[in-house]
């Protein structure tokens, strides 16, 4: 997901990132200053704090978790996950799936906007081609999620792919370029929703106060910056047992305390936790048994996956060994423990744990294993010395024609002397015979040096200089940290500029291959594929999995797959996700599942 990886190349998924805005301001909550138990209406105000203000709760330009919250209490697409994560009805009461995952065909339920227009197959339709048009303006970024409709790639000025049609107002039908089967899951992406057909008339006002089809409408106009409300909306088939959820907006409290301290003064029944705070809040609130259900600490482990990615067209790392001697040189275990306090996990794959299919030590390299660091430093490190000239050796080319002739080489000044490589010698600690010689290894030019590149966030910071002692205590080498603004740092690294960087990865579709064929087959070269990764049986693996109807027969493929591409080792896999949120004791009903969604349906306040 594209969205997705740019968000976390930024950081803004990050608890540590620094947004702007000075860390005194205060939180722009609702009037109401106190979290409400039910009331005559039966269900009560449920606050629960965004950390985030989202970029928009349009559906067709949602760029963050917040903003899909929102929008999946407002929307409601053609199915929905349980938490088995299995496929159920939403939009579409049944469907039927064709042709080996090829058509889909959905019958709707009877339903109406909120603002009593009756939603129609048309407006799937028409919702669904905004998303693909790339000529659109503003354009959405989400047409990737539709991209293997039939005809999607033609879509331009409003003109209807060839797979989707309505032959009824009841009746959606969607057809594929290829068998996908496991698009059904896909489908239940919150933004793949109807839109009625005034969404387009004037987007700053849609965008203000959406008129959506789902269990909650937004009767007050939504202001940037401030708290947004969302009311029970009673004629949906599924009403909310809540009156009301109040969504307080803190987007300059960094370290969560804020938070903290409206959820300790009853402003709040829902809060992210400060890191330094996790601790406390267990012994107050104790922990939920499953790291995702209230009430209590929720601090299981979550979709995305925090990655270092290599450049392995270019030298040094285009050379596997010195790739996994870097995944080698790093104690993950100590990253997430001592500098991040446990709420991320020390990752041992691409794939996070709450996907299915997903393998527990999917790659080899990734343990903490400092001698085999340097001893595959070392063995590159000799090769390349041994094929570079000598100091008594002249550099082909460098000395004049007539020279040549005679053999009587006369170098130019400086030419061999800008060539040569210093001998290896010796990891630190070796005796020396010059005590006051250098104790570090004296590496080829190209490997004395590794550079971090990462943008800038103090959560960001804090692991490339944890990455960094690692690598200098394992392989004597010196690590320079690039930390750069958004702009910059995404030029660097999709123009090659960057040896070793950073990647975020996020998806809302439970999939190993949601992970795996973006970041790493050859045709998504040039666009998620950052680091250039390219192997013709991971190729095969993947289109092979995409195509099988059985999901076990697929996620056989998608392990065989990732433990391939681990072994190349194209990124470091470092950490996974944690929830870190505090439910309080009155919610009921509440989970905030791995991949950012909550069924705000299903959600009880105790009477108190």
């Amino acid at each position: 997901m594209w969205l997705a990886l740019l968000a976390l190349l930024v950081g803004a998924c990050t608890p540590g990132a620094t947004p702007a805005g000075s860390p005194d301001t205060a939180p722009t909550a609702a009037p109401s200053t106190r979290a409400t138990a039910p009331g005559v209406g039966g269900g009560g105000t449920l606050r629960i704090a965004l950390s985030v203000d989202p970029a928009s709760v349009d559906p067709r330009f949602v760029a963050d978790d917040e903003g899909e919250l929102v929008v999946g209490a407002l929307f409601e697409p053609l199915v929905a996950l349980d938490e088995g994560l299995r496929v159920r009805p939403a939009a579409a009461t049944s469907w039927e799936v064709e042709d080996d995952g090829r058509r889909f065909v959905f019958r709707l339920r009877e339903a109406r906007f909120h603002d009593g227009t009756p939603v129609t197959a048309d407006d799937f339709v028409r919702s669904f081609t905004r998303l693909l048009d790339a000529s659109a303006q503003p354009p959405s970024y989400l047409g990737h999620l539709l991209e293997t409709v039939l005809g999607a790639e033609a879509v331009a000025g409003g003109e209807v792919p060839e797979g989707l049609r309505a032959p009824d107002a009841r009746t959606l039908e969607i057809e594929l370029a290829e068998p996908r089967p496991g698009f059904l899951q896909t489908l239940a992406d919150p933004s793949l929703v109807p839109l009625p057909a005034s969404a387009d008339d004037d987007l700053e006002d849609f965008g203000a106060r959406p008129v959506g089809n789902g269990p909650f409408t937004m009767v007050e106009r939504r202001e940037p910056g401030q708290y947004l409300r969302l009311t029970r909306n009673p004629d949906h088939h599924r009403p909310p047992r809540l009156d009301e959820v109040v969504l307080s907006v803190y987007p300059d409290d960094t370290a969560r305390d804020q938070q903290w301290h409206d959820l300790l003064d009853g402003q709040l029944h829902v809060a992210e936790v400060p890191v330094d705070r996790l601790e406390e809040a267990r012994e107050r609130f104790g922990t939920a048994p499953d790291g995702y259900r209230g009430p209590g600490v929720l601090d299981g482990i979550t979709s995305t996956v925090y990655l270092y990615g290599f450049d392995t067209t270019r030298p040094p790392f285009d050379d596997v060994r010195l790739r996994r001697a870097l995944s080698l040189a790093i104690d993950r275990e100590r990253l997430a423990a001592e500098v991040l306090a446990g709420s991320r996990a020390p990752a041992y794959g691409v794939v996070p744990p709450p996907v299915p299919g997903a393998q527990a030590r999917a790659c080899g390299h990734c343990r903490h294993d400092p001698d085999e660091a340097l001893a595959l430093w070392q063995e590159v490190a000799a090769e390349r010395a041994a094929s570079e000239p000598g100091p008594d050796e002249v550099v082909e080319g460098a000395s004049g024609p007539d020279d040549a002739a005679d053999g009587a080489a006369d170098p130019t000044p400086g030419a061999v002397q800008d060539l040569l490589v210093p001998p290896v010698t010796p990891p630190a600690g070796a005796v020396t015979a010059d005590e006051e010689a250098e104790p570090r290894a004296a590496w080829p030019a190209e490997l004395a040096t590794v550079t971090l590149t990462h943008s800038r966030g103090r959560t960001h910071a804090a692991i490339a200089e944890r990455m960094a002692r690692d690598i200098e205590e394992a392989l004597g080498v010196d690590v320079e940290l690039e930390p750069l603004e958004f702009g910059p740092f995404v030029q660097q690294v999709r123009s090659h500029e960057a040896s070793v960087f950073r990647i975020g990865w996020e998806t809302n579709d439970p999939d190993p291959g949601a992970y795996l064929a973006p970041l790493f087959s050859s045709q998504e070269l040039g666009r998620d594929n950052l680091t250039g990764f390219a192997d013709d049986e991971v190729d095969a693996l993947l289109d092979e999995a995409s195509r099988l109807p059985e999901p076990a027969a697929a996620r056989a493929r998608y392990r065989e797959a990732e433990r391939r591409i681990l072994d190349e080792q194209p990124v470091l896999p470092l950490l996974w996700y944690r929830q870190s949120r505090v439910v309080t004791p009155e919610v009921s009903g509440l989970r905030w599942s791995p991949f950012g969604r909550i069924d705000l349906s299903s959600v009880r306040l105790a009477s108190g």
